[in-house]
């Protein structure tokens, strides 16, 4: 623990190595965020499953600070021992560093575990007046103290981002896919918008699932049986060995998650066949204006089923419960066909060693022309009239 005087106040700086260090009635006030994923009962699941340990990569180190006695500012962050699950690469710098000779492990990470979603990485009292002024120096003298190579937050808010990148921390741009609800009433409404060669292609999609006599249930929080998280699982398991891709996620996550309060912020899209059988799922959390749609899986290849549980049953739920925005994760330029549109996303970093820091902040400037291209491109793609 430590303290520092800023300003005409003093603060005082610690890290916790488990979110249990904390009781959930002071964490969850603080990191009241659109998202779920930051939520008390989400990281506290990871923890207790194994998932986000030393031995997986994800170190726990949570900064707390405290201004008189009262935590004003929580940072879920992270001890980094691989760049696995992060879905920002910074791989190649991982092996700049290795060519000279310079360790990049272990580094520090705030972002959501082997999830992609967007929003705030640094959560504080909203009265707590100018604390990313004073907190940004804290955090870098905590870096130096205990020899982390960098610090990163991935998939940060645009504000966050901006304020960050005046304290030097290199900005680095995305983009991913998000459906965005003007004020739609119905699927119908949201079809209007499109090109008529777009919407009749949506059209046939979700008329060859009708036409299969497919049954398709939206289950939330207590509505899912534990059959259900049996076949959900059984179906992500399967995607990722589909992928050759790494399990990151453990059934007892799952499990747990089940049992929480968070659970109710849950919504499992689960198809059958005319048997009653199951055939494919998809995971989602619900945030206050947002979707994220985070898993899919099956069992049985059908044309045109994985676009309708992802994409079509997600915006209908989103224009029935007036949510503002899906999120439907990492890549994938099909999804504009679809509706969904090209957003920037936003990530920052510190690097502690200034010859890398150069190094990397030549490469991330030739990396956004070529984003920023990419993104002209893809907004010429966007199937609305």
């Amino acid at each position: 623990m430590q303290y520092y005087n800023r300003k005409d106040y003093k603060l005082e700086i610690s890290s916790i190595k488990s979110i249990r260090s904390l009781q959930k009635k002071v964490w969850d006030p603080l990191v009241k965020e659109d998202t779920p994923l930051f939520n008390y009962d989400f990281l506290n699941c990871l923890e207790r499953s194994g998932c986000t340990k030393t031995e997986t990569g994800w170190e726990p180190n949570h900064f707390i600070i405290k201004k008189n006695q009262k935590i004003i500012c929580i940072v879920p962050t992270f001890r980094k021992f691989n760049s696995n699950g992060e879905f920002v690469f910074d791989h190649a710098w991982a092996d700049a560093y290795h060519r000279l000779g310079i360790k990049y492990y272990p580094k520090l990470l705030a972002g959501v575990p082997f999830t992609p979603v967007n929003g705030n990485r640094i959560f504080y009292d909203k009265n707590s007046i100018n604390i990313l002024d004073n907190f940004i120096p804290i955090l870098k003298n905590e870096l130096k103290d205990h020899k982390l190579s960098s610090f990163h937050l991935n998939f940060i808010d645009k504000k966050q981002s901006d304020i960050l990148k005046n304290f030097n921390f290199l900005q680095r741009i995305g983009i991913q896919y998000h459906w965005i609800n003007d004020g739609y009433e119905k699927f119908d409404d949201f079809l209007k918008t499109l090109k008529n060669k777009k919407k009749k292609n949506i059209l046939k999609e979700r008329d060859y699932i009708k036409n299969s006599k497919i049954k398709i249930f939206h289950l939330i929080g207590d509505q899912i049986s534990k059959s259900d998280w049996d076949f959900f699982y059984n179906c992500y398991s399967s995607t990722i060995d589909k992928k050759w891709s790494y399990k990151y996620l453990n059934f007892s996550f799952f499990k747990f998650l089940s049992n929480t309060e968070l659970n109710k912020k849950v919504l499992m899209i689960l198809a059958k066949d005319q048997e009653g059988e199951n055939l494919a799922c998809t995971l989602n959390f619900i945030g206050k204006n947002k979707l994220f749609g985070r898993y899919w899986g099956c069992i049985k290849d059908i044309p045109n089923l994985h676009f309708e549980l992802c994409y079509y049953q997600s915006i209908e739920f989103a224009i029935n419960n007036k949510i503002k925005i899906i999120e439907a994760g990492a890549q994938g330029e099909h999804k504009i066909s679809r509706g969904y549109s090209p957003h920037f996303t936003y990530s920052n970093h510190w690097i502690e060693n200034e010859q890398m820091r150069e190094a990397i902040e030549d490469y991330l400037e030739r990396e956004k022309k070529i984003i920023i291209q990419n993104m002209e491109y893809l907004k010429e793609r966007v199937p609305y009239k």
